[in-house]
């Protein structure tokens, strides 16, 4: 398995549990990281958490939805490291409810952190990456399984695997691997004070492993969508 030391990993979507956990493995790893959140309390706690760890990162609020940001997060991974090597795009957003009683601002609202938020980061990524690099953009098994909650937040992610599928065959040719992760339900904030069976759900350190399975495997190996989620969660 390959060696990360020194590969600069840009994680827009940080401060989620999951980025939380993954950013803390990949600078035990010696990574620099450029990690950027719309959630600024939640961003500092994991500034101080890697503070603490004398990681090497640099930071920045970002919302993935406006160009002008993702632009500005990629170019101050570049003035920061000189480099970008790995894309982890972690944002992800969902408003349940039913379809007829859903405003066209909360449709856009999904649509736009789960989808444009990856199509963004991408597009600054792979302008700026040199030959070889690695992406990973998170879909979620809502792509696979249809939710009565979340029909929209079902679709966005299904979207997001298929924008996948088509990135990894434009960007082949620089050699940057796309992989899309499926994860199931995560044991984190994502739900809110929604009442669903949290003890059943995976943990972000979970999910965080699996990422750095991916990334640590060689160049010559390629994931293009993993599926994976928690057996007590489908056990019911």
């Amino acid at each position: 398995m390959r060696d990360l030391q020194g590969k600069v990993v840009v994680v827009p979507g940080a401060s989620g549990g999951v980025g939380q956990a993954v950013c803390k493995y990949l600078a035990n790893e010696g990574c620099k990281l450029v990690i950027g959140s719309n959630q600024p309390d939640m961003l500092q706690e994991l500034v101080a958490a890697l503070e603490a760890d004398n990681a090497t990162f640099v930071s920045q609020e970002l919302d993935v939805t406006d160009e002008q940001q993702v632009a500005a997060f990629l170019k101050l991974a570049m003035d920061s490291f000189g480099q970008v090597d790995i894309l982890l795009n972690l944002p992800g957003l969902s408003i349940t409810g039913p379809i007829a009683e859903m405003d066209l601002a909360n449709y856009r609202k999904i649509m736009d952190v789960n989808l444009m938020g990856s199509f963004l980061c991408a597009k600054h990524f792979v302008a700026m990456a040199k030959d070889g690099g690695q992406i990973i953009n998170i879909g979620s098994m809502a792509a696979k399984r249809a939710n009565p909650n979340a029909p929209m937040y079902c679709t966005a992610k299904a979207a997001v695997n298929m924008f996948s599928d088509g990135l990894a065959l434009q960007v082949k040719e620089k050699d940057i691997r796309v992989t899309v992760l499926n994860p199931g339900p995560i044991d984190s904030t994502f739900w809110g004070d929604r009442q669903v069976p949290r003890e059943k759900f995976m943990k972000p350190a979970d999910v965080a492993e699996v990422i750095l399975f991916i990334l640590k495997m060689d160049e010559r190996i390629v994931f293009h969508e993993v599926n994976f989620e928690s057996f007590l969660f489908i056990k019911g």
